[in-house]
């Protein structure tokens, strides 16, 4: 009877745990792996990063931050915020996406712009396209931290 109760309440607890873990993963933080150099010497191929998905929902990005977007073709993207106009190109190209006039859009730029699939490619990217910001990374642990 009491092995019966214990399976009970480890299911119980898996299940609230696991429902917690699906929770926090949605809509506070996600995991991420940094892919490509574009970001050098900032965040290395292979850096692995926490994205803070909470803060863009009371804010928009500031320009300097490191952010997590769905970029052209619904690829995923790791840049920083950037200044408008961005240096050595045309500041307002034909956007590849087609963004509303009313919805705020940015730059997205690569730390390595040699090689950098960003904004100096495909124009501004709308705000909502904007998933969240790299707040931490914690591999590998020799170079754990905030991201700057």
């Amino acid at each position: 009877m009491n092995l019966v109760r214990f399976l009970r309440q480890l299911c119980v607890v898996l299940a609230l745990a696991g429902l917690g873990v699906w929770g926090l993963t949605r809509w506070v933080v996600i995991p991420w792996l940094v892919d490509g150099p574009s970001m050098e010497p900032t965040l290395l191929a292979g850096d692995r990063v926490l994205v803070d998905l909470w803060t863009y929902r009371g804010r928009l990005p500031r320009r300097g931050e490191v952010v997590v977007a769905r970029g052209p073709g619904e690829q995923d993207l790791v840049k920083r915020i950037g200044a408008e106009p961005y240096p050595g190109a045309n500041p307002y190209p034909a956007s590849i996406l087609v963004a509303d006039p009313l919805e705020p859009s940015f730059v997205l730029l690569g730390d390595n712009p040699t090689q950098s699939y960003d904004s100096r490619a495909f124009g501004l990217l709308p705000a909502h396209r904007i998933r969240g910001r790299v707040a931490w990374r914690y591999w590998p642990l020799s170079r754990a931290g905030t991201i700057e």
